[in-house]
């Protein structure tokens, strides 16, 4: 595969959805591109405006918020898996709003509230972030308002 069809094909995967650099290193590895033309390519994502680490992650902490309904604890994980640096993870974790968190937590243990034991509730709601206390208040609030 040429330089350019490499690049071309790049563009595609990045235009479709919004990619990490590691993500995109993944898939250099992957289409057996050369090492050392790996830089360069990924620097001409980013100067053709593909590939923007920051707008990667503001993307995907609204993404898991919003519609995963994770934690900050678990958003920050899956941030560090696609190597963000810490600083930008800070950043936008600072900006996660309490009551959207809380909202999201009181809207997780309504929904399986009737469908898992509660030691599954908690399980499932620890694996997305939520602190036991979060939870405990979220499962009270539930609790009472369904009896």
């Amino acid at each position: 595969m040429t330089t350019s069809e490499a690049l071309q094909k790049l563009q595609h995967y990045c235009a479709y959805q919004e990619r990490s650099p590691h993500e995109v290193k993944r898939k250099l590895h992957l289409i057996k591109l050369p090492i050392d033309l790996h830089e360069e390519i990924i620097a001409t994502l980013m100067e053709e405006n593909f590939l923007d680490e920051y707008r990667f992650a503001q993307a995907y902490v609204q993404g898991k918020l919003n519609q995963k309904h994770w934690a900050p604890r678990r958003i920050r994980a899956g941030l560090l898996e696609h190597r963000i640096p810490r600083v930008t993870i800070n950043r936008l974790i600072s900006l996660i709003d309490a009551e959207v968190v809380e909202k999201n937590a009181f809207y997780l243990t309504n929904r399986w509230f009737e469908s898992k034991t509660k030691e599954q509730l908690i399980g499932a709601m620890q694996r997305r972030g939520y602190s036991f206390e979060m939870i405990g208040r979220a499962y009270q609030q539930v609790e009472s308002e369904r009896n």
